[in-house]
């Protein structure tokens, strides 16, 4: 439901406001209702103070980063941080998961808050007392700050905390993490041109061949940090560390590369290289053959020397898409679009290039559950281009696969991605998608084998650890699930109860019930509690808050995951036929509302699959029934 007209204007909400039955106080940051008084950090009252005066509307991204962040750059993590964060403190003020559904995201474009909004007056009495309470509370700090500080410095993994490491005999001889190297110019204006030649170096020396080397979601983590060598070493498993600066004059550049030795922080070899641009590609080659020749490695087929010669103008325009694509600040994704339709006009034979556009129109092609048509189409151009200009390229085989997954053509998809996987089999998002291909077709081992594989080359992932404890759970290897579940929570605190009800859950499945009731009195009132409570029925004494909590889940399970949950308890009850009901209704209404090849109902299937409840479904001739439309 829209706002209020009145709430359009900048000073109608500033007094207060209310969203139902919780009271919203902008300058103490508080939202207080049923369930309590919540202190919101500021840039979470900000970005909920804005969302209010747009109820009902869509607000971008790039409004949201204009005017929460002006004038700083920040990664779409911190963003998406703090909604999170609003979300659970709107649920716990709130006294419900109600209160956490009212900020809806809207896919690719931003989020839309739907509720009414009251503005409340303030009275002269009431004055003092708020501005005491705004002084009191001027101390507190909550993550979603913190996050913004860490994301500052561009686009990262900021979920990635310090701390972790990765266990000793993951670290091979040859193993190499890429530093992003550092801008040293004049202006420190050249970021992209520094990131690009850091990721540039990164890829060549990822060929398959005699190293191991560190995606860059994970090397890329440690930009601006104080950490030495030997602490990246140990967090990243590996053996050595090449680091580099970069400094630009006009058209010359000087690059300084230096590899060295985790064990000894000794330099293993060093050079300084000075070139035009139109010598990048050299210059990015000898640092390659440099580093694998003091490895004492062959570089594979299709690393340094035999890179097809692209302009080196076309070069510069798609480095700078790249670093403004990954960044994502507000209009970075139109400056992307930019540069990279730039670099293809200069050179139309720039594979790369032209798969790297494809990813930005399969970005801006969804402005709403429903996609832009015409963006859709030059999405499947692009990328069929890339694949026309250069079959061997992988990332075209993804952007190809991925927009035929998005028109529903499943088949032509996984032949794209099996393509992908063959050429570079190594990369972390082919070795997700291979897993969960592999699991599919019902060979677990070859899944979850694959994915410990991303976790290896990307570490610091919280997605590839995710993707690890989920098959890991659905395999019933608890013990180790709960591992990765753990160092997805070190590595980033604030990914809150999505992860901690999963631990809950394989306390239940192991019996350990005093275990899960300490984790479950720490949750707040909502579906996490409920879904756990609900699971306690076979525990001593559980009995009647299990059946309170399935009775209230029942009520209204909107979501796919509502409906997957509620199967599993059925399940966990032993009440199968009511687990089967739960799971076939949904999906055969999604199938007449949608079509049979509807992505949320290959999601609703993958959920059933990986899920360890539903085990005992799996030898009933309905479990066919309920999975044979994965493609």
């Amino acid at each position: 439901m829209n706002a209020p007209a009145d709430t359009r204007s900048p000073d109608a909400l500033a007094q207060g406001f209310r969203l139902g039955e919780i009271r919203i106080d902008p300058l103490a940051c508080i939202a207080e209702g049923s369930g309590g008084r919540e202190k919101l950090d500021p840039k979470v009252m900000d970005v909920l103070v804005l969302l209010a005066r747009h109820a009902g509307q869509v607000v971008l991204r790039e409004q949201l980063f204009e005017q929460v962040w002006p004038g700083v750059v920040v990664s779409e993590d911190a963003l998406s941080r703090c909604i999170h964060e609003l979300r659970r403190q709107l649920g716990l003020a709130g006294g419900g998961d109600q209160y956490r559904e009212l900020i809806e995201t809207v896919p690719k474009r931003g989020y839309r808050l739907n509720s009414a909004v009251e503005p409340i007056p303030e009275t002269p009495e009431a004055a003092p007392a708020r501005y005491a309470k705004w002084w009191a509370g001027g101390a507190v700090i909550a993550a979603c700050a913190a996050i913004a500080l860490l994301a500052v410095f561009g686009q990262r993994d900021t979920k990635t905390q310090v701390g972790s490491a990765v266990p000793a005999e993951a670290a091979a001889a040859n193993s190499i993490a890429v530093l992003p190297f550092v801008d040293m110019s004049a202006g420190h204006d050249q970021a992209w041109l520094s990131d690009g030649i850091s990721e540039e170096i990164l890829n060549r020396l990822s060929k398959p061949g005699g190293l191991r080397v560190i995606a860059r979601t994970s090397s890329f983590s440690f930009r601006d940090r104080p950490v030495d060598v030997t602490e990246i070493g140990t967090r990243l498993g590996v053996s050595y560390v090449l680091e580099g600066s970069l400094r630009r004059s006009g058209d010359e550049i000087r690059i300084t590369a230096q590899l060295i030795s985790v064990s000894s922080n000794a330099h293993v070899w060093s050079e300084t290289y000075t070139r035009t641009l139109d010598d990048l590609f050299a210059v990015q080659d000898d640092i390659a053959v440099a580093v694998a020749d003091a490895l004492q490695v062959r570089l594979a087929a299709g690393a340094p020397g035999t890179v097809t010669a692209v302009n080196p103008k076309a070069h510069e325009s798609y480095l700078k898409g790249q670093y403004f694509f990954r960044r994502r600040a507000p209009g970075d994704v139109e400056l992307a679009r930019r540069y990279y339709e730039e670099a293809v006009a200069i050179d139309p034979g720039y594979a790369r290039a032209w798969a790297a556009l494809a990813g930005v129109y399969s970005f801006l092609a969804w402005p709403t559950e429903k996609p832009d048509l015409a963006l859709l189409k030059l999405e499947g151009e692009t990328a069929r281009k890339a694949v026309a200009l250069d079959p061997t390229l992988a990332l075209a085989h993804i952007r190809l696969a991925g927009y035929y997954y998005e028109t529903l053509d499943f088949k032509k998809a996984d032949e794209h991605f099996l393509q992908a996987a063959a050429l570079d089999p190594d990369d972390p998002l082919v070795l997700g998608i291979t897993g969960y291909e592999a699991f599919a077709r019902g060979d677990t081992e070859t899944a979850i084998n694959s994915l410990r594989r991303a976790v290896a080359r990307d570490p610091l992932s919280t997605v590839s650890h995710q993707n690890l404890a989920v098959l890991l759970m659905a395999d019933h290897q608890l013990d180790e699930a709960a591992a990765e579940y753990r160092q997805l929570l070190e590595l980033n605190p604030e990914a809150g109860w999505d992860i901690e009800i999963e631990i809950t859950r394989i306390y239940i499945l192991q019996g350990r019930f005093d275990e899960a009731r300490k984790e479950i009195a720490r949750m707040p009132q909502g579906k996490y509690r409920d879904h756990a409570l609900a699971l306690l029925f076979k525990a001593p004494g559980g009995r009647a808050d299990a059946d309170a909590a399935l009775a209230r889940l029942t009520a209204n399970p909107v979501e796919i995951m509502d409906v997957v949950r509620l199967a599993e308890i059925h399940a966990f009850r032993g009440v199968n036929d009511r687990a089967f009901a739960t799971l076939l209704e949904r999906k055969e209404a999604m199938t007449r509302e949608l079509g049979a090849a509807a992505p949320p109902i290959r999601t609703l299937t993958m959920e059933a699959r990986v899920s360890p409840l539903l085990i005992p479904l799996h030898t009933d001739p309905r479990w066919e029934m309920l999975v044979s439309d994965y493609p």
